[in-house]
């Protein structure tokens, strides 16, 4: 069987999110299979030099898609003379977009989350605009689904009235730290002069919440006046301007660190050496940094919302979002109170055993099988 992979987001050195899942996802598949043949798609050559293994090829398709108007080209005239080129059985996309060309016979869709139905104003027009017309064609199209998490699966059967057969919940998993930690310069640690301090983590964008979370820490600072300090760790996504006006003015300015991206053991450095994650964006599919920070016994402030409860489950410090005294109040207790961050460590260790790419892999297999089985 030949399976034409989506690789947009494969971006060697930054990978994050759906880039993240495409690598872990993918390699696995390749290894798991060999007797197959995987064929990646990508816009851009820097990706290729990612080895996902011997039995996976590349495809270089121009231009990069970056832009709705050119996903048209991409995934309509790019995508499907690949399918055609490769003579492919199914086309596996990982960040939810695909063609709708009738030659392309089956294809596999994973739905991260609906947040553009949530929080449309988060959105540039031309996206929302394209996310508003294709999506539901796509959901229609697809042959199967894979959400994961119980609540993406929920939204969408809610918003698109999707046959609940064809969609299946295959969580994310997570990466083991003694395959990734190594020295590092930690420049960050040196910033920080060895204080205490919060981490926050993931790509910077109004879904994330930091503005909330940059006044939930001046109520803390307030309220427990010690020498705690902010990390935050990951790359200026979209309309970031008022969270750099907020950082300007703010008061303990000089205990809050914006890092930028930092690489795979600079992050996990960073992470092990925190008080506790404080991730409480607006609305996630999944929350990737929460399955990371479970493994790595780092105890979790998270919202009370969409599927991070039901990730994190009872390993972490549910807060209101929308309310900055709870988040600082979270922060508070998980500071303070030793018993409560003992029990959230301990449940968070037990808890991110459920987690695990190899069993995503296998259970991803077993859906491509069941749509193909005809082949």
């Amino acid at each position: 069987m030949v399976i034409l992979v989506n690789g947009r987001f494969l971006i060697p050195g930054k990978l994050e999110g759906i880039g993240l899942y495409t690598f872990e996802i993918t390699r696995r598949l390749a290894a798991l299979h060999p007797e197959h043949h995987f064929i990646v798609c990508v816009d851009r050559k820097s990706s290729m030099q990612l080895d996902l293994g011997p039995n996976v090829e590349y495809d270089h398709i121009l231009p990069p898609a970056r832009h709705p108007l050119l996903f048209l080209w991409w995934f309509e005239i790019g995508i499907s003379q690949a399918y055609q080129r490769h003579h492919a059985d199914l086309f596996f996309s990982p960040d939810g977009f695909c063609s709708l060309n009738r030659k392309i016979s089956k294809t596999l869709l994973v739905i991260h989350d609906l947040a553009y139905l949530h929080y449309p104003e988060q959105v540039g027009f031309l996206m929302r605009w394209y996310y508003r017309f294709f999506v539901p064609r796509f959901i229609k199209k697809a042959t199967g689904i894979i959400t994961v998490s119980n609540s993406t699966r929920s939204d969408l059967i809610k918003h698109f009235s999707t046959y609940e057969s064809k969609v299946s919940v295959i969580y994310n998993g997570v990466r083991s730290e003694n395959k990734i930690l190594k020295n590092t310069s930690q420049k960050w640690r040196i910033s920080l002069e060895n204080r205490p301090y919060f981490i926050i983590l993931g790509s910077i964008h109004p879904r994330k919440n930091l503005s909330n979370v940059l006044r939930a820490f001046t109520h803390y600072k307030n309220e427990v006046s010690d020498d705690t300090c902010l990390l935050i760790v990951g790359r200026m996504a979209w309309k970031t301007t008022q969270i750099k006006d907020q950082f300007e003015q703010h008061p303990y300015r000089d205990s809050i660190l914006f890092t930028g991206y930092l690489d795979d053991p600079e992050m996990f450095k960073a992470m092990k050496g925190s008080l506790g994650l404080v991730y409480v964006s607006l609305f996630e599919g999944f929350g990737l940094p929460l399955v990371e920070a479970m493994a790595n016994g780092i105890p979790i402030i998270t919202s009370d919302r969409s599927s991070m409860p039901e990730i994190v489950g009872k390993a972490g410090l549910l807060v209101n979002p929308d309310q900055p005294q709870s988040i600082a109040q979270g922060m508070i207790r998980v500071r303070f109170e030793k018993q409560l961050t003992s029990n959230l460590i301990e449940k968070g260790l037990m808890r991110a055993r459920i987690f695990s790419w190899d069993r995503a892999a296998e259970e991803t297999w077993t859906v491509i099988r069941r749509i193909t089985a005809a082949l």
